[in-house]
């Protein structure tokens, strides 16, 4: 009966041990509550994601694409925070579709990063596409303010390349 107990008593502290360990393998970065405003004109398509938690870092994220001209488009991002933060980061993604729009695949990847600061803006002028190829854009939005992370992303409408 002693045995048993001491068993008991030694599977119950693993079990609160691995309970208190799963707070290391969960990530810090939190994806924040928003909602997002689409823009789609015939030469260009955001999304903007407005934060809804107030108290937290992570403000709003935007990311465009807008045509430049023939078989050329500019990227863009943007990422601002409520308040000054120790990293404040955009990453611009550009996918492209050869199909028609039924897939995409990623053609480039800009990452831009500010410190000690509210906001980051990046952009890319002049890329070079393909004629009736389908693009849109997806933005990756982080704040950092000592150990805590908020994210969030954006994606586009499609345009076509003319």
């Amino acid at each position: 009966m002693h045995k048993k107990r001491i068993a008991m008593a030694m599977m119950s502290l693993m079990f609160i041990g691995g309970l208190c360990n799963i707070g290391a393998i969960i990530s810090h970065a939190e994806e924040m509550p928003g909602y997002h405003e689409y823009v789609n004109t015939e030469d260009e398509v955001i999304d903007t994601w407005y934060g809804i938690a107030r108290g937290t870092y992570l403000k709003d994220g935007t990311s465009g694409l807008k045509r430049a001209g023939t078989c050329l488009m500019n990227v863009s991002g943007t990422t601002t925070a409520y308040s000054k933060c120790d990293e404040v980061k955009v990453g611009v993604y550009l996918d492209e579709s050869s199909d028609g729009g039924k897939s995409f695949g990623n053609i480039a990847k800009y990452h831009f990063k500010e410190t000690n600061t509210t906001s980051c803006h990046g952009s890319k002028a002049n890329i070079s596409v393909t004629k009736g190829y389908k693009y849109h854009v997806r933005g990756v939005h982080s704040v950092t303010e000592g150990s805590t992370t908020e994210t969030t992303s954006t994606s586009t409408g499609v345009l076509t390349a003319s």
